[in-house]
């Protein structure tokens, strides 16, 4: 670590002499690829301590350490995007500003292109609820405290999904800190902590789940209700965080079981519920249960196809290391630990209710939004392979440069 420690500070300081250079063009260069030189500063800074922190499991530090720059200065570099964040703003800055919820002084057709799309709605547009998780954060500091919970979030998502559901399934510990730091140098875990979306609290929800003691009853019971508050903030992450919950009681006798799956409905229903209270349907303004079953089989070609080879939001060009993952997740589902499997199945059910969708590519997020809830079980398929002393590691290791790239230009 020490032979490395000069390395960052010499990055920053080429960057610093040569914008005080009068001589072009590489003033100018160094001026455009400034924002390039500081990530590799950070990087070079970042990875030995990293390595550090994780030969003592300290996972958490390990992903925060990254993921909470990169948070702190997107603001600086790139106004809120077209999407979901610009709506949540809006709220945040409703309930600080007025005091209230309404969005009439927020959102100004004339500015925002997207005001008459979110207005739309008779109560609200999006759930409110992640809204209100963030809101600590944006009282404190606007849109980069807001940012700053969502690194957070991201980084409890590396530790929870790779602590005891990693050692329930015996792997290997250096492949755990593998698949750490692969989680944190790549799509999508970075850009989704640093923008303003459901999916990551998702992930994080299903890595809680993941972490649960099922043999305590408060364990069974938390459970359901991380996957209500989960339902809340976005409804489709139903579909994986339910079958994780009612996992929790599985292992149980008969009379368990009924008793899990009877909390896991009343979950649902209050759930729902709360879905049709906030914005009028728990699918929101253009959604229905019919929307959700496929019956064209082009389109249904077409998002699977998309999701893995559109050149804008494929996998195989923005999160080639997800497409790798899938090796393994047969293996990972012999390993027998049930939740893993309830979560692989939510994974699926997920995939089948965008089948019918034309806006499978997640409208103005970046790549792969959909499945990103679905990181908890991707790191453990990581680290699977990263255990493995075969061809598919060697796989895994020859796409890092291919991972990389992507997630640099949309950090950066």
């Amino acid at each position: 670590m020490a032979s490395t420690a000069g390395l960052p500070w010499l990055l920053v300081l080429t960057g610093v002499i040569g914008t005080r250079c009068a001589v072009e063009p590489h003033r100018l260069l160094l001026e455009r690829w400034g924002v390039d030189l500081v990530l590799a500063a950070v990087l070079a800074a970042w990875l030995p301590a990293a390595l550090f922190w994780l030969k003592r499991r300290r996972r958490f530090v390990a992903a925060a350490s990254l993921l909470v720059p990169i948070a702190l200065v997107m603001p600086h570099l790139t106004p809120p995007l077209w999407g979901d964040e610009p709506y949540h703003l809006a709220l945040l800055e409703s309930a600080v500003a007025d005091g209230d919820l309404d969005l009439t002084n927020q959102l100004d057709p004339d500015r925002n292109a997207a005001a008459g799309h979110f207005l739309a709605a008779e109560r609200f547009f999006h759930s409110p609820v992640l809204a209100a998780l963030l809101f600590p954060g944006f009282w404190l500091a606007g849109r980069t405290g807001a940012l700053f919970l969502l690194a957070l979030a991201g980084a409890g998502v590396v530790a929870l999904s790779l602590g005891p559901a990693a050692r329930r399934l015996g792997l290997r510990r250096h492949a755990v800190g593998a698949a750490a730091v692969l989680a944190v140098v790549s799509m999508p875990l970075a850009t989704f902590s640093s923008q303003i979306w459901a999916e990551v609290p998702g992930a994080l929800a299903l890595a809680v789940a993941l972490a649960l003691p099922v043999a305590a009853p408060w364990g069974r019971v938390a459970g359901v209700v991380v996957a209500v508050v989960a339902t809340a903030i976005k409804t489709r992450l139903a579909l994986i965080l339910f079958p994780a919950a009612l996992a929790h009681w599985w292992r149980g006798d008969r009379r368990q079981r009924m008793i899990g799956a009877a909390v896991a409905a009343g979950g649902a229903m209050l759930a729902l519920g709360a879905g049709w209270i906030l914005m009028g349907h728990p699918f929101g303004l253009y959604r229905r249960v019919h929307h959700l079953l496929p019956t064209d089989l082009r389109q249904a070609m077409t998002t699977v196809g998309g999701l893995v080879f559109d050149v804008a939001g494929g996998m195989a060009w923005s999160a080639p290391l997800w497409l790798v993952a899938l090796l393994v997740l047969p293996r990972l589902w012999r390993r027998g630990d049930v939740r893993v499997q309830a979560a692989m199945l939510g994974g699926a059910a997920t995939v089948a209710a965008l089948l019918h969708s034309f806006e499978w590519y997640g409208g103005g997020s970046p790549a792969a939004r959909y499945l990103v809830p679905m990181l908890p079980v991707v790191l453990l398929a990581w680290a699977e392979l990263a255990g493995r002393p075969d061809g598919r590691r060697r796989l895994l290791v020859a796409l890092i440069p291919a991972a990389l790239l992507p997630w640099w230009a949309l950090v950066t």
